[in-house]
């Protein structure tokens, strides 16, 4: 196995393993349901999660605190396992990796497995497709809401709103408290680190 592939996994999904306990077996099957249904269509991350939701409560499921978390660590598992060529991680490998680095109970695994791996060529060629089809943004504007305590000069909790101009016109916006803010930071700034490796090695042969 790749050793890139456990690294990808621990560093992108590991940090949502604390929401684990709040995972359910028919929870799990819906989060990888939407999964699916969200790598083979074009529709935004809002919509599929919107699908999940009416799944969950029409079966009278209760919605647990951090959902968008837990759909978060399903998606990421399986975007990250369908982004290597087949064969390149093993059944063996794999459910280890699930075990073992994200702490799931084997019953969920085997659930996990059997999409991924029953399903490979299908999952590969529509996530391949579908990546080259979303739309793409196009300009990206950004501020800072601030609120101040009447009583004190000090300031409450800060967030940062993004505003996302698609390439078909569309607008997105997307708020955050400064501590996700600083992790996609973080995130943003792994990712350039890689690329400019990428491109050294590139260059170097």
């Amino acid at each position: 196995m790749s050793s890139s592939f456990r690294y990808n996994l621990l560093r992108s999904v590991k940090p949502y393993t604390p929401f684990t306990p709040q995972l359910t077996k028919s929870m799990l099957r819906v989060l990888i349901q939407v999964s699916v249904h969200y790598i083979e269509s074009k529709k935004s991350s809002s919509e599929v999660l919107s699908l999940a939701l009416n799944k969950l409560t029409n079966g009278g499921h209760k919605i647990p605190p951090n959902f968008c978390e837990l759909f978060t660590m399903v998606f990421l598992t399986m975007q990250i396992f369908l982004r290597y060529p087949k064969g390149v991680v093993k059944h063996h490998e794999l459910r280890k990796c699930l075990m073992d680095d994200l702490n799931l109970t084997e019953e969920y695994v085997e659930d996990i497995c059997k999409v991924l791996l029953n399903h490979r060529d299908v999952l590969s060629k529509n996530f391949s497709d579908t990546k080259m089809d979303r739309v793409k943004m196009s300009k990206l504007q950004w501020r800072i809401n601030i609120s101040l305590s009447l009583n004190t000069v000090q300031i409450d909790k800060p967030t940062i709103v993004l505003h996302f101009k698609l390439q078909n016109k569309e607008y997105r916006t997307l708020e955050l408290p400064l501590s996700m803010f600083q992790q996609v930071r973080y995130n943003i700034a792994l990712l350039l680190n890689e690329l400019q490796s990428l491109q050294s090695r590139l260059a170097l042969k």
